[in-house]
């Protein structure tokens, strides 16, 4: 059901900004167990009405996992033209590797559509006290693995992590 504590832009849909986060030197992606869901996800959020996807992304990867922009690099899938963004209208982000939409409780009504970006720290040290989430930590494939087979994780999270891990681990 809609949850009127969140900082929803409309009742029926919002837009989110995630990421998944790879260790600097480890096989290591950084997850987080989600205190409403209860599932291990990736850290992220809304996109509040000022802001566009990568300063969301940058205050929700604050928020719940401590790295500041300093901290990490996006890194961007596409092997494309990368305009520089010359007039003062226009900005340009860098590509999300996935975006979907969901049900943000998996059950409804209210849906999100997540833009979500891959990135690598520049530092292992993340807070011990997340904000929206009873946990968080550094997994190695088989970690996420198993929290998948125990019913912590959904498929689509445990399909991702493992084609990064094939792709860039």
């Amino acid at each position: 059901m809609y949850d009127e504590t969140m900082p929803h832009i409309h009742e029926l849909i919002d837009y989110t900004t995630s990421a998944f986060i790879m260790h600097p030197s480890e096989p290591k992606i950084l997850l987080l167990k989600h205190k409403k869901i209860g599932k291990w996800l990736q850290p992220g959020g809304h996109i509040e009405l000022h802001e566009n996807p990568i300063q969301a992304l940058h205050h929700e990867l604050e928020e719940e996992t401590g790295l500041k922009p300093k901290d990490y690099e996006i890194i961007e899938p596409a092997d494309g033209p990368k305009p520089v963004g010359e007039s003062a209208s226009n900005t340009v982000l860098p590509l999300p590797f996935y975006i979907n939409e969901h049900f943000w409780d998996g059950k409804g009504p209210h849906k999100h559509i997540d833009i979500c970006y891959l990135a690598k720290s520049k530092t292992k040290k993340i807070t011990e006290s997340p904000d929206g989430a009873s946990a968080i930590d550094w997994l190695t494939l088989q970690q996420a693995v198993s929290l998948h087979e125990s019913n912590d994780m959904y498929l689509d999270t445990r399909t991702i992590i493992e084609w990064i891990f094939d792709k860039y681990m």
